[in-house]
């Protein structure tokens, strides 16, 4: 696994440099700038992978760590702002459930990038000009100003998410 984790690494920065050659508002989302390829074999991979990200969008609007849970691989890592780095589901578990009983989100990912590298699929997004979260406890609401890397690995057939960052970002609605 770890070997895995320092190719995709390797693989995400690959990417982040790639993205300035796709056109903003197509399959991104009105500001993101990824494109579907036009080989149709590479697309259905990207949109298996780019589902497997939704997935994660829809459950964490709905507060849902159980479908959250589903779509990380059992040692997989993640890494939020200002929080320490949680490696594996099961201690993932805690943090999210944490979370959502603070903030509720509206979550409408952009997409910037869906790179496909063999068995790592990489998937770079961020959030709209807009985009809040709620406070749960007082009810008052701020922009959202994130922006997330998904690396995924294809595990026995699907896509698992092995990685997931955020961080936050200067100015809102841009990659």
């Amino acid at each position: 696994m770890h070997k895995r984790m320092v190719v995709a690494i390797l693989l995400v920065l690959t990417s982040v440099s790639s993205y300035a050659s796709a056109q903003g508002g197509k399959d991104g989302g009105p500001s993101g700038a990824f494109t579907y390829s036009k080989t149709a074999s590479v697309a259905a991979v990207q949109r298996r992978a780019k589902h497997v990200v939704e997935t994660y969008q829809t459950a964490l609007n709905n507060s849902d760590f159980d479908t959250i849970r589903t779509l990380f691989a059992p040692n997989a890592i993640a890494e939020w702002n200002n929080k320490a780095t949680v490696v594996g589901v099961a201690a993932m578990e805690e943090p999210y459930k944490k979370l959502f009983q603070e903030t509720k989100f509206t979550t409408d990912f952009q997409y910037d990038a869906v790179d496909i590298h063999g068995s790592i699929a990489i998937v770079r997004t961020h959030h709209p000009q807009g985009q809040t979260e709620m406070n749960l406890k007082d009810g008052s609401t701020k922009l959202d100003f994130n922006r997330e890397i998904f690396v995924l690995s294809k595990e026995s057939g699907d896509w698992k998410i092995i990685l997931y960052t955020f961080t936050t970002q200067p100015e809102q609605g841009v990659q």
